[in-house]
């Protein structure tokens, strides 16, 4: 493994990462309802979901999940069915005047489900791993170091999305937006939902 082949690995790696799906769009939605902290967690449980798929991808496992397309299924029906949960929370949640914030779930076992769920990110390991390293003959060095540098990479990108929502939040975030804040969120997780279910 050397430098170069390492930049094969992180330019794609980076774009896809950075490309806006229903991940970042639900992550958005909870930013702007629920803050940093349930954003945090979303981002935890996305980049873990992600490091799951590079771990079996690097262990030859990947062949195997993908013949097991009804566990994609179940959890991908999982994800929606817990966005829909999340969507349902937050429009019918009741505002605290004091804080103009409200009593919403956290947001991992979203970031997870929708990941694992994802097939595409694990055909997308298949496809450029082999063409930066020889999985053949890696180490478990160089697979530490490559999902080491895989979760650092998406939490680097998805922390740029976090940031900059946030920055709208404090804008849109004050107790007297907070009930249309929710509402559009809930609205926006929803469509995220929807978006996964027909995939």
């Amino acid at each position: 493994m050397t430098l170069t082949t390492i930049w094969f690995f992180i330019i794609p790696f980076v774009i896809a990462a950075a490309l806006p799906g229903p991940a970042q769009g639900t992550m958005i939605a909870t930013v702007m309802a629920r803050g940093r902290a349930s954003a945090v967690s979303f981002v935890t449980g996305m980049v873990i979901g992600n490091s799951i798929w590079l771990i079996a991808t690097i262990f030859g496992l990947a062949s195997i999940a993908l013949r097991y397309e009804a566990l994609f299924v179940a959890v991908k029906w999982c994800g929606v069915a817990y966005l829909l949960f999340i969507a349902w929370k937050l429009w019918t949640a009741p505002v605290d005047a004091a804080d103009g914030t409200a009593q919403k779930p956290k947001g991992f076992a979203a970031g997870m489900l929708l990941t694992l769920g994802n097939p595409k990110a694990v055909v997308f390991f298949g496809a450029i791993l082999p063409q930066a390293f020889d999985l053949s003959a890696l180490s478990f060095g160089d697979a530490l170091l490559i999902v080491a540098l895989g979760a650092a990479l998406d939490t680097a990108v998805q922390s740029a999305y976090l940031l900059g929502v946030l920055k709208a939040r404090r804008v849109f975030g004050k107790p007297v937006h907070m009930r249309r804040v929710n509402r559009v969120a809930a609205s926006l997780i929803g469509g995220c939902a929807l978006l996964v279910a027909r995939r």
